[in-house]
């Protein structure tokens, strides 16, 4: 495992990442067109890929992505809600073992404080004790529909919190250094669950 894990996300800013020189760990998400037309180099640099919706949300929202997971999958896991026999590489996201890991981030509802892809990867990549964790290809402004960031952002920053409480250094752009650093809180979180709640399987 490397001491280094980079996740990258699709915003505008990905295109400012640069190239890992010494065997970091690289882990993409969701569809991959985003990092085709933003940094196409990162579909050869990942190292694991994850897609915490569900098949049946895959399959009609992006089914070329599908098949991109079928065709690149050997040799380099896939992360996904249940195991996906017609994808190599095809794995089962540990969501309990993350929930376990963090008790504390379990709500007043029994919810885990999760409300995006890079808030479920972010706690995976503490489990992995790295000295730091890079976070490229985030924004987290306000112009996403009906206010999204607002909702996300905190959680975001909750768990770079969690990270860095650790002795675990993260690193994030100029976009997100310049917004406020407010964490969310679990304890007073009643919303769905990202992926498992928002996009679940049947």
């Amino acid at each position: 495992m490397s001491d280094v894990i980079r996740i990258y996300g699709t915003a505008f800013n990905l295109g400012r990442t640069p190239p890992p020189l010494n065997g970091e760990e690289v882990w993409l998400a969701n569809y991959h067109i985003g990092y085709n037309q933003r940094l196409p180099r990162a579909l050869d640099e990942w190292t694991r890929y994850f897609n915490l919706h569900s098949r049946k949300h895959m399959n009609e929202t992006y089914p070329r992505g599908v098949e991109w997971y079928k065709e690149n999958g050997k040799g380099r896991p896939f992360y996904f809600q249940r195991h996906q026999p017609d994808i190599p590489g095809s794995k089962v996201f540990p969501r309990e073992e993350i929930e376990a890991f963090f008790p504390e981030a379990i709500g007043p509802t029994g919810k885990f404080y999760s409300t995006c892809s890079v808030c479920w990867l972010i706690p995976f990549a503490i489990m992995k004790n790295p000295k730091r964790i890079e976070l490229w290809g985030f924004q987290l402004s306000d112009r996403k529909p009906r206010d999204a960031y607002l909702f996300e952002r905190p959680c975001f920053f909750y768990w770079v919190k969690q990270a860095q409480d650790r002795g675990i250094e993260v690193t994030y752009q100029k976009e997100v250094h310049d917004l406020p650093f407010i964490c969310g809180d679990p304890s007073t979180y009643t919303g769905t669950v990202y992926g498992y709640e928002t996009k679940p399987e049947e």
